[in-house]
């Protein structure tokens, strides 16, 4: 598939097939695309990947998460049998700069993804309460001093592959 093909046809997955494994050498891919992408100020050491496979570990986020929104426990994961967690240490020298870099990780990661034929999606909200939560950062191996601030996704939808549309404009542009 081409990048173009790629970017064109991902499109975010809520429907996974907990039952359907993502080979380990595809994740392997995907997570070495992420490590390709490009970080503010050449800071790779201020980043940390965690791929996550264990449903009891991602139901214990999903409560914790649950709770900490303060809502009913629901499934913040969609299903997926693979999630990678990308976990930040912040810099000082560029506040906030942690979750521009964990976006690119993840973008390359969830157009790898489409290449390989695997649904996807960004997740945001599904780490709150996991950040706040040490024993199970801990549990997940996340280094001391990081802190999880967004993940991808992974597996195999159940209404099938996404079907591919048109590059388009459709975000606010102007040209000078």
């Amino acid at each position: 598939m081409q990048t173009l093909e790629a970017i064109a046809k991902r499109k975010s997955t809520r429907d996974f097939d907990p039952n359907h494994a993502v080979p380990d050498e595809v994740v392997d891919t995907i997570v070495k695309a992420g490590c390709q992408a490009p970080i503010g100020g050449n800071q790779r050491e201020s980043l940390h990947l965690t791929v996550c496979r264990s449903k009891d570990i991602l139901d214990e986020i999903n409560q914790t998460t649950a709770a900490a929104m303060k809502m009913e426990k629901r499934d913040f994961f969609y299903g997926a049998p693979v999630v990678v967690f990308v976990s930040a240490a912040p810099k000082q020298m560029a506040p906030s700069v942690e979750y521009a870099n964990a976006a690119c990780v993840i973008e390359n990661m969830l157009i790898a993804a489409t290449d390989a034929g695997v649904d996807n999606i960004y997740l945001w909200g599904a780490v709150q309460g996991l950040a706040k939560n040490a024993a199970l950062c801990a549990k997940l191996g996340i280094p001391e001093g990081f802190r999880p601030v967004s993940a991808a996704a992974l597996g195999y939808s159940l209404s099938g592959a996404p079907q591919p549309r048109e590059l388009s404009v459709s975000l606010s542009v102007n040209y000078i």
